[in-house]
């Protein structure tokens, strides 16, 4: 029985991964009205899931493609707000492509969550994001900052961080 569990789970755990190596950018997609952002919510999920799952490393020319339309599409959404410090930043520096990832995660929690304007937890949520994709360590550079995050979230400790880093305290 347990073996038909984890069996099954493993199938599934596959086919989702396989499902984010598949994803398109929309083809001569339009980003101009307010309705074309609300259009094209699904394909950022999606984008965003697909950043996650190919290795920094990897399709490159598709990686280009797919993080254009996210920053384009974050760049004028009228409903997702995506802010951008410094420290985001830095981790580019060492592994470029994480910038455009923490975007399409940022999004993708607003999107998830009801057009949610909780800054921390979208802050949250998009760094444990990055955490996951550089702990795969496909196609990922060593970086020190990244691992000062990561032994924070690990201690419990990702919200003093944010305070510290970000400059996101807590709500009163």
């Amino acid at each position: 029985m347990r073996f038909i569990i984890l069996l099954i789970g493993s199938v599934f755990f596959l086919s989702q991964k396989g499902l984010c190596q598949d994803y398109s950018v929309p083809v001569n997609y339009e980003l101009k009205a307010r309705e074309d952002y609300s259009r094209y919510e699904k394909n950022i999920i999606d984008a965003a899931n697909w950043l996650m799952a190919i290795p920094l490393n990897e399709q490159k020319d598709k990686r280009k493609e797919v993080s254009s339309f996210v920053v384009q599409w974050v760049n004028g959404s009228p409903t997702v707000n995506v802010e951008i410090n410094p420290i985001i930043l830095d981790f580019e520096k060492k592994n470029q492509g994480m910038l455009v990832l923490y975007m399409a995660a940022s999004a993708k929690y607003v999107l998830q969550n009801n057009y949610s304007n909780d800054m921390r937890a979208k802050h949250r949520a998009a760094l444990r994001d990055l955490i996951k994709v550089y702990k795969d360590g496909k196609g990922i550079q060593r970086d020190k900052k990244m691992e000062k995050l990561i032994k924070k979230d690990e201690k419990g400790q990702i919200d003093e961080w944010l305070e510290e880093n970000l400059k996101i305290g807590q709500r009163p």
